[in-house]
């Protein structure tokens, strides 16, 4: 009774888990060139010192980890002063693309006008046409756009006319030079007490007081002047003004602060923030060498031959094992279909609640994975054989064989889980998708040789006490049986 437990419980819970999946609609994520998605390919200066490149890599993969936007997405440095990130199945592609890839100073700047007072750029100054009284004579300062009058190049060391979206209307603000930059920031996080998103603030011990004094100048400031910009790569990000109930003789005190963001509605414009400012900018500039979108179509017909390989190595390996080993060939076949819907299932919850996504590579794994369990009955089968050859009783043989056997698949598959770990670690990219699955297929097969096959072997001894209805053997080989 002890051995038909062990023997039903790997089945059952791969039923009950493919079952599960299946009435909640949980399906695998797929990758890049399975579902589509943005590749692109950005470019450092020649020279560029490598550890930098190693950090601003750093910093894209927890850009894009804290936006949310993106599944497992692959990051990896290409050549000397190249990275290549790849993006699958974006739902806003611009965005996480201008994760990547802003890599302009963070600074935090005074606002020392807006659009928003004159209803033009403060960088215009219009003055009466006598000539031509419907068309006012428009000047702007050097290094300002005429027409739109903003920067063209900015220098947050001096004045700049910046453009601000993020109000949902275009804002054009009249900054002076930056006070603070990224680099004074600690931490930011975003939160929600009292149905209200705010962004507090943590910022390094060492740019407390320069944030303190700063404070005390802009509180002494009314209207406008009262806001302090925060700007990324030559946009205005955000504009918080200074609370009215701020001393001016005393500013804000403690190295932290908090930027009200509004109502329920501005949860994502707040954690945007408060991932900008908490990664601040890149270490390094780069340029957009190559942005690539694959299609869906592709990778979904990339998808359809991948499992189509592997349905037709599955049935090439169950004819074999059926053709060779016959009634021994009935047990492999319930295990690998057991062990298939357990190994689906696992993968689809992984990409559900861990966001593993699965590649083509890690299909190729899961292909492989087919072989390695074959293996494992194909030891314990050609060693049953081999046992009913010198004469022994088939329960006997079957006892024999599986625990023997046992010792090879575990030093095999053991072999198997070191290279699929070292491999996972080491790799970049798809290749940690072939490492994961591999080794998720080598443990599950342990298990299933330890609790499936070495109790269904001898099971099955019940059946019939013929051995030519488990193997080829010739009445030779079965005459001392």
């Amino acid at each position: 009774m002890k051995s038909f437990l062990k023997l039903i419980f790997l089945p059952l819970l791969s039923v009950g888990l493919f079952i599960f999946v299946y009435l909640n609609n949980i399906q695998p994520k797929l990758g890049l060139d399975l579902q589509g998605g943005v590749s692109v390919i950005l470019t450092a200066e020649e020279g560029t010192d490598p550890e930098l490149i190693e950090q601003a890599v750093e910093i894209m993969r927890t850009r894009i980890s804290a936006f949310g936007e993106v599944q497992e997405p692959e990051i990896s440095i290409s050549g000397e002063n190249s990275v290549l990130v790849q993006l699958p199945g974006l739902t806003d592609q611009e965005k996480a693309i201008e994760a990547v890839g802003t890599t302009g100073l963070l600074t935090f700047r005074p606002v020392l006008n807006s659009s928003l007072n004159l209803g033009y750029s403060p960088a215009l100054t219009i003055t009466p046409n006598e000539d031509d009284p419907d068309n006012p004579i428009v000047t702007a300062p050097d290094g300002v756009d005429q027409l739109t009058g903003l920067t063209l190049d900015d220098n947050p060391d001096t004045d700049s006319y910046l453009l601000s979206l993020s109000d949902g209307f275009p804002i054009i603000y009249h900054l002076g030079p930056a006070e603070l930059t990224g680099n004074d920031i600690d931490d930011a996080l975003a939160v929600y007490p009292q149905n209200e998103w705010i962004v507090q603030l943590v910022l390094k011990d060492t740019s407390e007081q320069k944030f303190t004094d700063l404070t005390k100048k802009l509180a002494k400031l009314m209207g406008e002047q009262r806001r302090l910009a925060i700007v990324l790569d030559g946009q205005v990000i955000s504009a918080p003004g200074i609370a009215m109930d701020v001393n001016p003789e005393i500013g804000i005190t403690g190295g932290t602060a908090a930027i009200s963001m509004g109502n329920s509605d501005q949860g994502e414009s707040a954690n945007n923030l408060a991932v900008i400012l908490r990664y601040g900018a890149l270490p390094v500039a780069f340029e957009r060498s190559s942005i690539q979108k694959v299609s869906a179509t592709l990778g979904e017909n990339t998808l359809a031959l991948g499992l189509q390989a592997g349905f037709v190595g599955l049935i090439i390996v169950s004819l074999f094992l059926l053709f060779y080993y016959r009634l021994s060939g009935v047990i492999a076949i319930l295990g690998l279909g057991s062990f298939g819907a357990l190994f689906y299932s696992v993968i689809a919850l992984l990409g559900e609640y861990q966001g593993y996504t699965l590649t083509l590579a890690g299909i190729a794994g899961v292909i492989v994975s087919i072989g390695l369990t074959a293996d494992s009955y194909i030891v314990i089968f050609e060693k049953l054989k081999d046992e009913l050859k010198v004469g022994r009783s088939f329960n006997f043989a079957a006892e024999k064989a599986v625990t023997e056997a046992w010792n090879t698949i575990l030093v095999a598959d053991f072999v198997s889980i070191i290279a699929s770990v070292i491999l996972y670690i080491l790799a970049i990219g798809p290749i940690r998708g072939f490492a994961l699955t591999l080794g998720l297929a080598t443990v599950f097969d342990l298990f299933y040789t330890r609790m499936f096959i070495r109790n269904a072997v001898p099971l099955f001894g019940n059946i019939t006490d013929n051995p030519r209805s488990y193997f080829p053997l010739t009445k030779k080989d079965i005459e001392n049986v």
